[in-house]
């Protein structure tokens, strides 16, 4: 009888409590898409010592500072939020110091810049001032993949400092070890659907997924930090992706050379936004070979085969 007392106040507390604590809300967060660009500014001409030529990678530092592997005089230049060239590196060779054709840059969460320097097909990684630290040549203790390396044309840097690479000749990205050393081949021959053809670019998402501009399959291949593959995007629509970031909001930016343009999709693959359906794009793109955006909203488009790096201004709309 106490118990089923006890039972009868607790019932009664309860109900005159009201009803339940409401459930968290399901109301969804919203994602930011792109409706338009806004031409805001085109870096080309004289930098400088030389007149920029065939402008070929990109990379922002956390004050939105900009560096340009500038391929076509083997050198870097870094400007500043102004847009203002404040120094430069570089020049033709092999030695230290000098580069044959960088193609592709990137930036470590340490400051560090991470060079790709194709035509001596190795990285090379500087400090945010330019100033030279080190020669990251991709061999294992046989040399083999030094003697088989291709054009390499993409490269990023994980959160432990591993290094991926994008073999363009031999169809697949190698993996380096945090002592960049080799680890393995991803997207080869071996990799069935995920084999890829000639790829061009290389981005990393905040999920250490790599999304890879795979050219010859006119797609995007996605693998995850492992090395597998999980899906293909943009099969519809691409015919030549040659760059490809990923943006602070989750989204996916792709150029296509054929004929130039750039789409956007979300992380389920599918297409948002396409530049070649506004009204004004304000575009003339030929050889797209970098993409970056800002987290401030801005694209820079590294426009080779024009000689320039386009900025634009992204105009976002809230969708839920």
């Amino acid at each position: 009888m106490h118990s089923l007392a006890v039972i009868g106040v607790f019932l009664t507390l309860l109900s005159c409590t009201g009803s339940a604590p409401p459930r968290p809300s399901q109301t969804a967060i919203p994602v930011k898409i792109p409706i338009r660009l806004e031409l805001e500014k085109v870096i080309e001409g004289r930098l400088l010592a030389y007149d920029l030529k065939t402008p070929s990678g990109l990379a922002l530092d956390a004050l939105d500072n900009l560096f340009i592997a500038d391929a076509g005089n083997h050198r870097l230049l870094k400007l500043n939020t102004e847009f203002k060239p404040i120094r430069e590196y570089g020049g033709y060779g092999g030695g230290i110091g000098r580069f044959n054709s960088p193609e592709d840059l990137v930036l470590d969460r340490g400051l560090n810049l991470y060079v790709l320097d194709a035509g001596n097909r190795r990285v090379i990684r500087l400090d945010a001032n330019l100033n030279y630290i080190e020669a990251i040549i991709p061999e294992d203790d046989s040399t083999e993949i030094i003697s088989t390396l291709g054009r390499l044309s993409g490269i990023q840097i994980s959160v432990l400092g591993e290094i991926t690479l994008v073999d363009h000749d031999n169809s697949r990205l190698i993996r380096l070890d945090n002592f960049n050393r080799f680890s393995r081949y991803i997207g080869d021959f071996s990799y069935g659907r995920g084999a890829l053809l000639n790829p061009l670019g290389l981005a990393m998402d905040d999920k250490e997924l790599f999304y890879v501009a795979d050219g010859g399959n006119g797609r995007i291949a996605v693998f995850d930090d492992y090395g597998n593959f999980l899906r293909q995007s943009g099969g519809e629509d691409l015919r030549r992706p040659s760059a490809i970031t990923a943006d602070p909001n989750g989204l996916i930016w792709v150029a296509d050379d054929d004929p130039a343009d750039i789409l956007v999709f979300d992380s389920d693959g599918r297409r948002v936004w396409r530049m070649s359906d506004q009204t004004d794009p304000e575009i003339s793109l030929d050889d797209v070979r970098s993409l970056t955006v800002s987290a401030k909203g801005r694209l820079y488009v590294a426009d080779a085969g024009n000689n320039r790096v386009m900025v634009y201004r992204i105009v976002y709309q809230a969708v839920r």
